[in-house]
């Protein structure tokens, strides 16, 4: 696990640059580093060690043919491709998995690698023969990558902050329209960054760079295709992913440094836990409380580490980490992301961290296997877009301003959330029902002035991209596809890429793996979403692990109560942030929106939790500088 950063052109100042943009992604890699600068090329890597540590130095060159590799991410089964590379008379130069995704390349060229790996990975391969620059990302989008063209020249790194380390991305601006995108979903969707120019490369795709041009193709995307199947039988289903999720696990276990899994309580956790133990008894199961948060799960966990026999650390936390996790991520978080389950997934990295190098999770499976809650209300939709928006309008005026409990989905909250999505068409409502703001709120806190058109229909365009490509797909099936590829890449999935490299922490999901989630995706919605059950088929096989009680428990997020804490711990930091008139962002707004915002919700009318979280975000975002790390020796591999 690495951070990766470079750029092509040719630069006095190459070496320094690269240096300082990889010095900006120190957490990601604080085991090494290394550069290699030539013939119109900067390439920059720093290295978490997880496989063969005094090997798989980084970048990797050919100093013959100039081939030049850097990689983000761990190869899965590479000692299988290791045999076949030396049965081709390939010779290697060490056990690394680094090593084998760069002779593979050589040998096979980016696309016939990539057809044969299952992995989580970015990397950039620059052809020595005609210099062409590839970029690619894994299939489901685990690991991030950026890029930038400037003048001609293409920049790139594993997060934005290693971009505005460059010279042509130091005074980059804020990006309105993915500001008023990221203010919809709470995250920034598709190809935006939330900086002008700067853009994601989406999962699945290569992007290959030649004589100043870009060109991008995607080569995979889950295939949501029941019919692939044949006519198949829960108990035929269930056995196939059952073996293909503990082939999963045992291949994610393998590390020369320790390895433990998180154990929340609930039925993914819990599953991946059960298989891990069976193939690694001595595996750390680990979990978190977080005092005063209301949604303590440990009870759950408890029960089912001792059901496993287990090893099982609990760690208390307080309400002084809960105020250093926001410090530390919104002092690094270059794309805003408001999912505020970004703090307790942050802690518990953290404290993962000093017991771990890597950690199993559970990433995934709600979106193969229908486990949100929007997957059965969808049946409901086309009956919810006849439904006038004004209406929706008065049941959200009136919900904010009921007493909730302050529990976990209170239904104040529910119901709040659900008008979002009245009178939207259904492919969007689910995103909607989601939001932090409706869409009858944006109008009043934006300025008219700055939003010269777009709005709502600009900020959906990727979903209705994706809605449109998965078109002949049955409702259900297309929400599923458009959580795979947008929510689970854009959300869920950048959150753990956050939480857990700010933290120097690798975490592997075992449901992502290629042939789990291919075959996943080829079964029929009955055997996932059976009458008002979730994850139907992947229940059947927890009961073959895991007590009855923890199997059918209610789902239950990793979430925390933000709309307390921002009346409460986080009180000064989200006035002081969001009443700056120095913020860059500031002038987008309507302050005294802002203003009653905040004070209805410090005075208890109404619940704006989620409206001053998304804004408290964006406003930290949009006012971080470049980084400003020092840059220390930089460790130069002999082969470079």
């Amino acid at each position: 696990m690495c951070g990766i950063a470079g750029f092509s052109g040719s630069d006095p100042e190459a070496r320094r640059t690269v240096a300082a943009m990889i010095a900006a992604l120190a957490h990601r890699g604080p085991d090494g580093s290394g550069i290699f600068v030539d013939r119109g090329i900067a390439l920059g890597h720093c290295r978490l060690a997880i496989i063969d540590p005094h090997g798989g130095a980084q970048p990797r060159i050919d100093p013959d043919s100039g081939d030049a590799l850097i990689f983000n991410g761990e190869i899965y089964g590479y000692r299988a491709l290791q045999d076949e590379l030396r049965a081709a008379g390939i010779p290697l130069r060490d056990n690394s998995d680094t090593e084998v995704l760069f002779q593979l390349i050589r040998r096979w060229g980016v696309a016939g690698a990539i057809a044969r790996l299952d992995g989580m990975f970015a990397f950039a391969f620059r052809d020595g023969a005609t210099g062409t620059l590839y970029l690619a990302r894994d299939r489901f989008g685990e690991k991030p990558l950026y890029y930038g063209l400037s003048d001609g020249e293409l920049v790139f790194g594993s997060e934005v902050t290693a971009l505005r380390c460059h010279p042509a991305f130091r005074a980059v601006a804020p990006d309105r329209s993915a500001a008023y995108g990221f203010l919809v979903f709470e995250y920034v969707p598709g190809t935006a960054s939330g900086w002008e120019g700067i853009a994601k490369l989406e999962p699945g795709s290569v992007l290959t760079f030649r004589e100043g041009r870009i060109a991008i193709e995607r080569y995979w995307r889950p295939r949501l295709d029941p019919a692939s199947a044949g006519v198949v039988d829960a108990q035929t289903a269930a056995d196939r992913l059952d073996e293909l999720l503990r082939d999963s696990v045992r291949r994610r276990l393998i590390a020369d440094v320790p390895v433990g899994v998180f154990l929340s309580g609930g039925v993914d956790s819990s599953l991946v836990a059960a298989i891990a133990m069976q193939a690694s008894p001595e595996t750390t199961a680990f979990t978190v409380r977080i005092a005063g948060s209301g949604f303590d799960e440990t009870p759950h966990a408890a029960a089912v580490a001792r059901h496993l026999g287990a090893r099982h650390e609990i760690v208390e936390l307080g309400e002084r980490d809960l105020l250093d996790a926001c410090d530390a991520i919104t002092a690094r978080l270059g794309e805003p992301l408001a999912d505020s389950s970004l703090l307790p997934t942050y802690l518990v990295c953290r404290a993962a961290r000093e017991r771990m190098t890597v950690a199993l999770g559970g990433d995934g499976a709600d979106e193969l296997f229908a486990g949100y809650p929007n997957f059965p209300v969808q049946r409901f939709a086309p009956a919810m877009r006849r439904i006038p928006t004004r209406l929706g309008h008065l049941i959200e005026t009136i919900a904010a301003a009921l007493p909730g409990d302050g529990g976990y989905m209170n239904w104040p909250f529910l119901l709040r959330q659900l008008s979002h999505g009245f009178g939207a068409a259904p492919d969007r409502q689910s995103f909607l029902w989601m939001a932090p703001f409706a869409p009858h709120d944006l109008p009043d806190l934006w300025r008219t002035s700055v939003l010269a058109g777009g709005g709502l229909d600009a900020a959906f365009a990727p979903i209705d991209r994706f809605a449109a490509e998965a078109g002949d797909l049955s409702p259900l099936e297309r929400l599923m596809h458009l959580f795979l590829v947008t929510y689970l890449p854009d959300d869920i999935l950048a959150k753990t890429d956050r939480a857990s490299m700010f933290n120097s922490l690798e975490v592997r999901t075992p449901f992502l793996d290629r042939r789990f989630a291919e075959y996943a995706c080829s079964l029929p919605m009955s055997l996932k979403l059976r009458g008002r059950t979730r994850k139907f088929i992947l229940k059947q096989i927890a009961r073959r692990y895991l007590p009855p009680a923890i199997v059918e428990r209610k789902k239950h997020g990793f979430a925390i109560p933000i709309g307390g804490l921002i009346r409460t711990l986080f009180r000064e930091r989200c006035h002081d942030v969001l009443l700056s008139r120095a913020n860059p962002v500031a002038d987008w707004f309507e302050r005294g929106a802002i203003e009653r915002f905040l004070d209805e919700h410090q005075t208890g009318r109404c619940d704006h939790g989620k409206k001053l979280w998304a804004l408290f975000m964006l406003f930290t975002v949009a006012a971080s500088r470049p980084a400003q790390a020092p840059i220390g020796p930089i460790k130069i591999p002999a082969f470079a």
